[in-house]
């Protein structure tokens, strides 16, 4: 019900990389398979439209959404949202039996059930077309199948495993912990149990880890062996070396090596990275630990510190944070360390509920008039949950917009079949995915940088129009928004909402 509410007040994506994911999802269904009639980087230096899809972004999110519209037959943004409702709906059950397996007491697992319900800051994103719910369900599953390791668990394992990679990139880091996690386990377990050859135990489960994962992933590293040549999509590596994060949308990404990155200064990007790490921290506190949980989570991590589970859940974080930070610090603190924390948030929600069991225990043992009153705290935690989670829900929601740039593009594509624009012409805009899943129409993203560098991409695609949207005045392109007229190369057509639209001359 919580779900519904929520799909209720979105009735487009959103923002970019939900977009995408939906765009992805349409393709499918309507048996384009893998291919973009859209770019939004040019990272894998591509050479016309359509052009093979998820270059940059893995596809699990789109197939869910393919998934659901395939079911009713139609390729609507309702559709594709079924699969994420489901697992919204199913994380909350996971959670409490992963809490249950932690405390063994039956008012713990229900409080993180509740919690994980009502989800905070991931609650606006969880029904959209995204890995939220994704990464939320696959995390539960994950930290309640960690003990007592069999074969089927460690298949399992790696599975969820191959899941997370499948929806991002940076899951990759999901393998190599399964395998530690799988091994050091299933050796503990048979070195406890006094059972034989525990070094080959651990070595089998870890294989079996390994072939669960690759049942997932193979697929998909074929697929990219054959479109791209290569099992990792082309172009990501540019990302490591950029010293801004609107450089990802650069058109010459291959200007961004390690020699350029070195002659930017080591004390900058040693500076960005810790300013990343801090910045992480605070997601960390504030998105994550949703304020006042993060104490009670670390409170209950420190209760269940010789858990396995628990370490490998600490352990996990730390990894996923150091590894966003230093290796993308631009793309960590613009959203992925957000998006990957959310894997870990099955497990926080869990112990949390069993800090918040621990304060009350000591605050009773230390007034016996006050252990009545104790009773209370779970409520009122709940209610403040729920009161924080509709607060974030109407600003990020109700209040900001959500839907308005999506619209403004209908506007702007109806504008622009008014000026007898042609069917087929490519449009660039600032959302590519967005504009097509609105109005049908091809388009690519304006480059980073001058006026130059989006000619260059304009000549490239043929595209016709670009829409500007919001320049600032530190922009290379805020010149051409506010004096088009003083460029040969465009026509000035109108104004929608804060949107430029001008015409791209055909060159000589």
């Amino acid at each position: 019900m919580v779900a519904l509410v929520v799909v209720a007040l979105q009735p487009v994506p959103g923002y970019m990389d939900a977009d995408y994911y939906y765009a992805g999802g349409t393709q499918l269904a309507s048996g384009h398979g893998f291919n973009d009639p859209f770019l939004w980087n040019y990272l894998d230096h591509p050479q016309g439209l359509p052009q093979p899809s998820n270059s940059y972004w893995n596809p699990l999110a789109s197939i869910v959404a393919a998934g659901g519209m395939l079911l009713t037959g139609k390729i609507n943004f309702l559709s594709a949202r079924i699969g994420f409702v489901l697992m919204a709906a199913t994380a909350p059950l996971i959670v409490a039996a992963l809490a249950y397996r932690i405390s063994r007491k039956r008012t713990l697992a229900l409080l993180a059930g509740l919690l994980t319900i009502f989800s905070g800051y991931y609650l606006p994103f969880i029904v959209t077309t995204d890995n939220y719910s994704l990464y939320l369900l696959a995390g539960a599953l994950y930290f309640l199948l960690l003990d007592r390791l069999t074969i089927t668990k460690s298949i399992m394992l790696g599975v969820l495993a191959g899941a997370f990679n499948l929806a991002r990139g940076d899951g990759l880091l999901w393998l190599p912990l399964t395998l530690l996690a799988v091994i050091v386990l299933t050796y503990q377990e048979a070195t406890a149990g006094s059972l034989r050859s525990p070094k080959m135990r651990s070595a089998s489960n870890g294989f079996m880890a390994s072939l669960g994962y690759l049942l997932v992933m193979g697929a998909w590293f074929g697929r990219n062996l054959v479109v791209f040549g290569s099992m990792m999509p082309p172009g990501s590596g540019y990302v490591l070396w950029m010293t801004s994060y609107n450089q990802i949308f650069s058109f010459t990404p291959e200007l961004y090596t390690f020699q350029s990155w070195l002659a930017s200064g080591m004390q900058e990007a040693l500076k960005v990275r810790v300013s990343a790490v801090w910045q992480n921290l605070g997601t960390a506190f504030f998105a994550e630990g949703m304020i006042f949980l993060s104490p009670l989570i670390i409170v209950g991590v420190w209760k269940e510190r010789h858990s396995f589970r628990v370490q490998i859940g600490v352990l996990g974080w730390l990894c996923i944070l150091l590894a966003e930070s230093l290796l993308f610090p631009f793309a960590s603190v613009s959203g992925g360390f957000f998006h990957a924390g959310t894997a870990f948030q099955a497990l926080w929600f869990a112990l949390a509920a069993l800090g918040l069991d621990v304060c009350l225990r000591r605050i009773a043992s230390n007034d016996k008039k006050l252990t009545q009153l104790t009773r209370l705290f779970p409520a009122i935690l709940l209610v403040i949950m729920i009161l924080f989670s509709a607060m974030l829900v109407k600003i990020r929601v109700v209040d900001s917009g959500w839907n308005e740039g999506e619209y403004l593009y209908v506007k702007a594509d109806h504008f622009l079949a008014a000026q007898s624009a042609r069917p087929d012409a490519i449009v660039m805009v600032r959302n590519p995915p967005a504009y097509f899943i609105m109005t049908g129409r091809q388009a690519i993203v304006v480059p980073y940088g001058n006026v130059q560098a989006l000619l260059a991409a304009s000549r490239k695609f043929n595209a016709s129009y670009v829409i500007l949207e919001q320049i600032g005045s530190s922009s290379p392109l805020y010149d051409l928004y506010e004096h088009p007229e003083a460029y040969p190369e465009f026509t000035f057509m109108g104004v929608i909402g804060d949107n430029h639209i001008l015409f791209i001359k055909p060159s000589l």
